[in-house]
């Protein structure tokens, strides 16, 4: 069997993978050991960033319609509100999702698969990687089918993208060290329905010396998702129910609560690793094959499927001849940046909830409520840490695909994700970001006005012009006069100039197109 790319494993990454992949048209397969997509609600947000992704590809609706807004994020001690942060709208004028939302991992699955499905690709469910080889210009993978014992599959392709989690097989195979380690506490997680009367909307982080529980809302009436650390007085217990752990949760919380339903309960322990390379020759790792952490502030899942948005279309280049191997590079470049900071930002965050330290358990008791209350009552606090949540804030300005000539003072720059900017869309006021999704660049000429004939004829293909007025909102951005934002198919602003040419155009492009295949 030959095709373009091989996708190992078929979560949210693998499935955002895929989706990428046919909205640019290239050839792929993609298993899973898994006989369908996961019925465990497993993670829980979605950011703003994965959101934009979302309506670049159609399928936004789907997820307001049947997601949870979380309004109100509050810490709790000895059953009383010590802090809280008003996450509803926090986020206006930042981007049109501007709430924390709760849409879990198995229905991102199934938005993802649907999709996918739509566009004539599926699963090859049931079906492993045994083994894989690479050389100078392809992969050759050798797959099990679980359905029928006889049957093995070759496939050669000219990638493969690793996208089947913390226990990678791909990771292990390249031989890649997952060096990072294992947090001390053992956790449990649990999705039931409760009796009680808090808000339906609102996520509680209650905090104890002995164990930590935190409270998220769920899709559906008076359903949590309970994450918690257990007591050192479970540490040498091999097996623990959640009938072992009802009095734990009510004696931390110290509220009126009854569990009316269990619907899921796990005990493990959490990691926090990190490989040094994304890129190992014609392999890619995604997801958690390449990073895990803490559960903090909800982003893993988040950051696999924007690893996945990120190599897709710069794969879909160089299959395509309009970028050499070289555009490959900036995967690793741009994502293992943001992953190691993920890691240290969730490891701080997470200690700092959960640890057992006499010193950490006196601040975070009697020092730190009373600092989170003057800080989450200042409004451009909240809306740093929204940005920060969301995943909005993050920019490649270090990368090589990032590039700028201006002469103005702007409050944005190259690497950056594209401006939240509002400006007429079809007869009413939208964001910019409705202009920005087909699967291709978009030359932004912001109070200039060009057409298509004006791109050099190769590039034609790669490139779609939108002509904008310099409205109010770009005014308040620094845009004093006409200027170009070559946006990528991410959505990230990959140039950014003063003035245009197609021989300008033409200089971004040749920058990686050396060693095309």
């Amino acid at each position: 069997m030959h095709t373009q790319v091989i996708i190992i494993g078929a979560g949210p990454t693998g499935l955002m993978a895929a989706c990428q992949l046919a909205r640019f048209n290239i050839d792929f397969i993609i298993i899973d050991t898994k006989p369908a997509p996961t019925h465990e609600s497993r993670a829980m947000l979605v950011t703003a960033r994965s959101m934009e992704i979302y309506q670049q590809m159609g399928i936004v609706d789907t997820v307001l319609q049947h997601g949870k807004v979380i309004s109100k994020f509050a810490i709790y001690m000895n059953g009383r509100e010590k802090a809280a942060l008003k996450t509803a709208e926090a986020g206006n004028g930042l981007t049109d999702f501007p709430n924390l939302q709760a849409f879990e991992q198995f229905k991102n699955e199934e938005l993802l698969y649907e999709q996918l499905k739509t566009t004539g690709h599926d699963v090859l469910w049931r079906t492993s990687l045994l083994s894989f080889e690479q050389n100078e210009d392809f992969v050759l993978a050798n797959l099990y089918d679980k359905s029928d014992p006889f049957r093995k599959i070759s496939v050669k392709a000219s990638y493969l993208m690793a996208c089947d989690g913390a226990s990678s097989l791909v990771r292990q195979q390249l031989g890649l060290d997952f060096a990072g380690g294992t947090y001390q506490n053992k956790f449990f997680v649990a999705d039931v329905q409760l009796n009680w009367q808090q808000p339906p909307n609102k996520l509680i982080a209650s905090l104890s010396r002995l164990n930590f529980c935190a409270f998220f809302p769920m899709y559906g009436d008076n359903n949590y998702r309970i994450l918690g650390t257990l007591p050192e007085g479970f540490a040498g217990t091999d097996h623990v129910s959640f009938d072992d752990l009802k009095d734990v949760i009510t004696n931390n919380v110290k509220l009126p609560l009854s569990f009316e339903k269990l619907n899921w309960f796990s005990v493990y322990k959490l990691h926090h690793r990190c490989i040094e390379s994304f890129r190992v020759n014609r392999c890619f790792l995604l997801g958690d094959a390449a990073h895990i952490h803490s559960p903090a502030g909800g982003q893993g899942m988040n950051t696999g499927l924007q690893d996945a948005h990120n190599l897709a279309w710069k794969l879909a280049m160089v299959l395509q001849g309009a970028a050499g191997k070289k555009l490959l590079d900036t995967y690793h470049d741009e994502r293992h940046p943001f992953a190691q900071w993920l890691m240290k930002f969730t490891d701080n965050v997470f200690a700092f909830m959960t640890g057992r330290n006499w010193f950490i358990y006196q601040m975070r008791t009697h020092f730190m409520p009373y600092i989170l209350r003057l800080v989450l009552s200042t409004k451009w606090i909240t809306r740093r840490i929204f940005r920060v949540l969301s995943q909005i804030w993050y920019s490649y300005k270090k990368s090589p695909l990032s590039l700028q000539f201006i002469k103005q003072k702007l409050k944005f720059s190259a690497g950056d994700r594209c401006p939240y900017v509002m400006t007429e869309v079809d007869g009413k006021l939208q964001s910019v970001y409705h202009l920005l999704t087909e699967a291709k660049f978009h030359l932004l000429c912001i109070g200039g006005s060009l057409d298509s004939d004006y791109l050099p004829g190769n590039l034609k293909p790669y490139i779609k012009i939108v002509n904008l007025p310099l409205n109010e909102s770009w005014q308040k951005l620094g845009v004093k006069t006409d200027l170009y934002l070559l946006i990528r198919p991410d959505n990230y602003i990959g140039l950014m100039s003063d003035e245009i040419s197609p021989a300008l155009i033409t200089g971004y492009f040749d920058m990686f197109k050396a060693n095309v295949n």
